[in-house]
Formats: structure tokens, C-alpha cells, sequence
């Protein structure tokens, strides 16, 4: 039986939560007006901590998924994750017909299905399904050589490509670019390692990893609330996923989470069986969430048509947002995804 992880559960239902929390800020139309405000700096502060959101979920694949290899089970599982997207998109179509009068035509959503457009959260299921078609090779890469400098080199590439422009590219060219856009797997091999060496991870203190996330946050607050003082919030390579902001936030979040002592988790309480149940639930969650988002900022922006005054309505909304989100993947994932998949393990008994 494989070993479950209560970190690994906790930081993928904060990394949903945190999606729907920094969804605020562009739905509620912080990112259309200029900063300066208590408020407007308090969403830039929080927009640090939540952009971090998908990469910690993409480090939390490279930790469970970094000892899979290619076979039928494993191929049948991307089937499960299409099946679950296309439900859920189906769903946010008709909801949207039949809540706000938008959505457009059935035809529109199916071919919208295939263009991951019918909703709208759903680029990160198109980028998924790249990336779970490279894992077997590159956890053959990883596992190609057992050595520690080998997989320090893995990762120093990683850095270099994906990362490092972010920070060294600035006023001048100095890095190549090129390879941006393939972030997801340096987050991969990013989880990869804490996984691979998750026993030299605790021999470390957790204080140092604290301190140095203080330091860090505070040194990117800093200076992103001086360079978007008065100013519309300018989105760049270092704050957007390539970044080497939210990478280097995610890094540390990840350690100082790990550093729980890890054991293996038994569903004996109901906090562990309600951690157990979100955390399998994150990719529904996820994609509900367009829909929740979609209905209650439709709302929020006819009673508050300042986008100023929206900003205090952050918690309530994020919270209505994602208990709805919830609780509507909970009622599909038991009424239609759950039969599905028992119905084909029916058969292929």
C-alpha cells in the first residue's frame, strides 16, 4: 500500500484554497486600478503568499508521482483526470447557462473541451496532461544515476532554464529565455528532490527555514510595493510562475511544511478523514471553483461597483467561493464521478 503523507495532504488543500483566494484579485478587478491604498498593498502582500498556489501543487506531483514508470494502470489514470475535467466542465457550462445566461451553445462547450476553454481554470488540465506524459521520463532521468551531485545538476539545469532569467534578465539579456515556459518541470524535479532526500530534510532545524522566509517575504514585499506604488500592479517574469519569487516562496513553504515529522497517515480521526477527502478532491475543487468564482463575482460587482470598495469583501467572498467550490465537487464527485470510475472497475472484473 502506498504511503500516505499528511504534509503532502495539507499543502495541496492549502494550494486549492490559495487558488481561490488569488482569484479574488483578478476577478474583483484589483489588477484594472492603481496601488497605493491599505488595501490595495494588503492584496499585493497576500498575492505572495497565494501565486504559490500552483506551484506547490506542481511540487506535490513531482513528490507522490516521482517513482511512477510507464505502464497500463499508470495511462489509465490520465483517464480519470480527463473524466473529471470534462465532467466538471460540463457542469460549469450548465451552470452558467442556467445561473447567468452565458455559457453559449452545447456545441460551443464540447469543442470548448477540447480547447480547455469551456472553463477557463482549465489550462492547468492542458499543461497536466503534457506533464503526466513526461513523467516517466523524467523520473528515468532522475533515477538514472542515484548520486546526489547528479540530481543537484538536474536541478541546477532546472535553475538555469526556467527560473534564473527571471532574476538575471531585468534590464538586460544575460540568461536564455527560451525555456521559461517549461516551468512545471522545474517544480517537478523540485518535488522530486525533497522526496528523494526527505531524510536529510529533517535532520535540518526548522528555525533557519523559518527565518529565511521571513527574510525573503519581507524583502519581496518590499520592494513590490515600491514598484507598484501608484501604479496599476504590473504582473512580470519575477512574480508570475516562472518567477523566481513564487519559486523561491514555494521552496520554503514546501520545506517548513515537511518538516512535520513524516509519518505515514491512518484515516482514524475526522479531521484526517476531512484531510484525506479534500486533498483527493483539489482537481474538482479547482475547476468548480470557475463556476462558484463566476456566479458570486457576477453579484458582487453589481452590488459593489467600486472596485476599491470589493477589496474589504475579500474573505467573505473567498471563503463563499470555496465552500461552494467544495461542496458542489463533493456532490458531483459522489453522484456522477465516483459511478463512473466503479462501473468501469465493474467491468474490467
Amino acid at each position: 500500500m502506498t504511503q500516505r503523507y499528511a504534509q503532502i495532504d495539507q499543502i495541496k488543500i492549502f494550494a486549492v484554497f490559495s487558488v481561490v483566494a488569488v482569484h479574488f484579485l483578478l476577478n474583483s478587478g484589483f489588477y484594472d486600478i492603481k496601488t497605493g491604498s491599505l488595501a490595495t498593498s494588503i492584496g499585493i502582500l497576500c498575492r505572495l503568499i497565494f501565486i504559490t498556489a500552483v506551484p506547490l501543487f506542481m511540487m506535490t506531483t513531482g513528490f507522490l508521482m516521482g517513482e511512477k514508470t510507464l505502464d497500463a494502470h499508470y495511462m489509465a489514470r490520465l483517464l480519470q483526470i480527463i473524466v473529471v475535467y470534462v465532467v466538471i466542465a460540463l457542469i460549469d457550462w450548465a451552470g452558467q447557462c442556467l445561473l447567468l445566461h452565458q455559457g453559449g451553445t452545447l456545441t460551443d462547450a464540447l469543442w470548448g473541451l477540447m480547447a480547455f476553454s469551456t472553463d477557463d481554470y482549465a489550462w492547468y488540465v492542458e499543461m497536466y496532461i503534457g506533464l503526466y506524459l513526461m513523467i516517466p521520463f523524467l523520473n528515468a532521468a532522475w533515477h538514472f544515476n542515484r548520486k546526489k551531485a547528479y540530481h543537484v545538476y538536474i536541478l541546477g539545469v532546472a535553475m538555469i532554464l526556467f527560473f534564473a532569467p527571471s532574476l538575471f534578465n531585468v534590464e538586460r539579456q544575460l540568461l536564455p529565455a527560451w525555456w521559461t515556459g517549461a516551468y512545471p518541470i522545474g517544480y517537478y524535479y523540485l518535488g522530486l528532490y525533497f522526496k528523494t532526500y526527505q531524510e536529510a530534510l529533517q535532520q535540518t532545524k526548522w528555525r533557519p527555514w523559518f527565518i529565511s522566509f521571513v527574510l525573503i517575504i519581507g524583502w519581496f514585499a518590499t520592494t513590490s510595493l515600491i514598484a507598484n506604488y501608484h501604479r496599476i500592479f504590473a504582473w512580470t517574469a519575477e512574480n508570475d510562475y516562472m518567477g523566481y519569487q513564487p519559486m523561491m516562496l514555494a521552496v520554503l513553504i514546501f520545506a517548513m511544511w515537511l518538516k512535520v515529522p513524516i509519518q505515514p497517515k491512518k484515516p482514524t480521526g475526522h479531521s484526517q478523514k476531512l484531510s484525506i477527502w479534500l486533498a483527493n478532491m483539489t482537481l474538482s475543487i479547482y475547476l468548480m471553483s470557475h463556476l462558484t468564482d463566476r456566479v458570486i463575482y457576477t453579484h458582487l460587482k453589481q452590488l459593489v461597483p467600486n472596485v476599491a470598495d470589493r477589496l474589504p469583501w475579500a474573505p467573505v467572498v473567498i471563503m463563499a467561493s470555496f465552500l461552494s467550490a467544495t461542496f458542489l465537487a463533493g456532490i458531483t464527485t459522489w453522484l456522477v464521478i465516483n459511478p463512473i470510475f466503479n462501473q468501469r472497475k465493474g467491468q474490467r472484473k
